[in-house]
């Protein structure tokens, strides 16, 4: 008789046990599962874009969309973290940092063909290790295209374009824009 009382007492204690370290466990899981919910209405309340890879490909997009005096090559990216416009159309000036899917001499023909085609005035261009092709155009404008090889056949081009000085025009201005850039004032 004495062990089926003592096999209530350790069944009650079993229990007893059971509910404590269940009831440790079951209010875990509801701090684990508010904590969770917070979280998940905290994010859904967020402004913003939360993909951040279609806005910069919007804003690269955008960006070479408003140099209208500028060709690029087909399939060109822009690293817009390191490149700097200001104004567009044809008066923009500032810094584009481009990654080209073609070699270094391909890359390097493709403007020397097509610039003119925009407004733009050959002076100078070096062909080494990294190419540099200097043109003037429309607005009192230089341009500076270097182009290094990157790696797989691919190409980094840095186009910069500001104004010239009103020092450089005052001394130069006339003759480049009567000899290059066929324009009389």
């Amino acid at each position: 008789m004495y062990e089926m009382y003592l096999l209530y007492f350790l069944g009650f204690i079993f229990f007893f046990i059971m509910f404590k370290i269940s009831t440790k466990l079951f209010k875990f899981l509801i701090l684990l599962s508010a904590g969770f919910m917070f979280l998940i209405l905290t994010n859904g309340c967020s402004s913003g874009n939360m993909n951040p890879t279609t806005s910069i490909q919007d804003a690269e997009d955008n960006t070479l969309t408003r140099i209208s005096d500028m060709p690029f090559v087909m399939d060109t990216e822009l690293n817009i973290e390191e490149s700097l416009i200001l104004g567009e159309g044809k008066s923009w000036s500032g810094q584009l940092l481009l990654f080209v899917p073609a070699s270094k001499a391909e890359v390097f023909n493709f403007y020397v063909r097509n610039l003119d085609n925009f407004g733009w005035k050959e002076q100078t261009t070096i062909r080494g290790e990294t190419s540099i092709l200097n043109y003037v155009g429309e607005n009192n404008r230089v341009a500076i295209i270097s182009i290094k090889e990157a790696r797989f056949s691919n190409s980094s081009v840095l186009i910069s374009v500001s104004p010239y000085g009103e020092e450089f025009d005052d001394k130069v201005g006339d003759y480049i824009n009567e000899k290059y850039l066929e324009i009389t004032e």
